[in-house]
């Protein structure tokens, strides 16, 4: 069977990428599928549209939304565009019950987005731990284990950047376990200065996910890319039957299938390497600033709301 290259979370309108600049992109990755997933605010159907008129040979392109429920950004996946005239889909707080019985009627894919993202739109924030890992054991709903946007700072627990041979979703764990007990202890003791207690944080966002798509139904992976230069920096290597949406999606299910899922890896002679062109300072602060901005406006609200 074939194994693609994915990124099954991208975005296009909210920065205004040319779907030009979008598809060089994708094709300078090597994807071999890509999901739409706009926001559901920012018009996905248009999105999706612009994307599927200036679509090159050899990539298939996923129609999904990223919707905005009571318990977080949830993404959708379906199998063609009549995925956007389903209208609850659009309603901003929809339950996450209601969420699951359309995906379960209409045959979408549901997905929670970056479970331990921002803390103003994540389930583990916003339901908490123990509520979310009770729903993820309990529903058919995926996870999304690695996320491009926190991938910058994901690098300190990965144990290498060489990966000999692709592995399959449950050794890719057994990694992640490794890594999350020794470079992060490391971290502590080296990395204090530059990224302190808050920059643990962030890195144990990218650990979790891992953890918990051990009950998950299924994974996936993405960039949550809001520009071209960010796509393709979370993937899933994913064995397939064809690379048709149907034949992707039916794949995704089945976490026996996933080979690889985290940052964009590149094949050499001497097996996987990872790709850190995109993994900059700047940014790696950047995203702690806005990651920990919530939490700060919080903590001054309640301080006046008690003096």
């Amino acid at each position: 069977m074939p194994e693609l290259t994915i990124d099954f979370h991208t975005h296009l309108l909210e920065k205004r990428i040319k779907p030009e600049d979008y598809w060089k992109a994708a094709k300078a990755k090597k994807l071999d599928a890509i999901a739409i997933t706009e926001h559901s605010f920012e018009n996905p159907a248009k999105a999706y549209e612009m994307l599927l008129e200036k679509k090159p040979r050899g990539i298939t392109l996923i129609p999904g939304i990223e919707i905005s429920s009571e318990a977080g950004h949830l993404l959708v996946l379906g199998k063609n565009k009549d995925i956007y005239s389903i209208e609850s889909l659009f309603r901003k707080g929809i339950s996450i019950k209601e969420a699951m019985a359309i995906a379960k009627v209409k045959g979408l894919l549901l997905i929670i987005a970056h479970p331990w993202g921002f803390s103003s739109d994540s389930a583990a924030y916003i339901l908490g731990e123990k509520k979310l890992k009770a729903l993820v054991e309990k529903e058919k709903i995926g996870i999304e284990a690695f996320n491009g946007m926190f991938g910058n700072v994901s690098s300190f627990f990965y144990a290498t950047n060489w990966v000999r041979k692709p592995m399959n979703f449950f050794d890719f764990l057994e990694k992640s376990r490794i890594g999350k007990k020794t470079r992060l202890s490391k971290l502590g003791k080296k990395g204090r200065e530059k990224l302190d207690k808050k920059g643990k944080e962030i890195l144990e966002r990218c650990t979790k996910p891992f953890e918990l798509s051990k009950n998950a139904a299924f994974v996936t992976a993405g960039s949550d890319a809001h520009n071209p230069k960010r796509i393709g920096t979370g993937i899933i290597k994913l064995t397939t039957k064809g690379k048709d949406i149907e034949s992707i999606l039916n794949a995704v299910q089945n976490k026996k299938n996933v080979k690889w899922i985290g940052p964009y890896v590149k094949e050499t002679s001497k097996g996987y390497t990872i790709d850190k062109t995109s993994m900059q300072k700047k940014e790696v602060l950047s995203g702690l600033k806005y990651a920990t901005k919530s939490k700060i406006v919080k903590k001054i609200k309640r301080k006046k709301s008690n003096s």
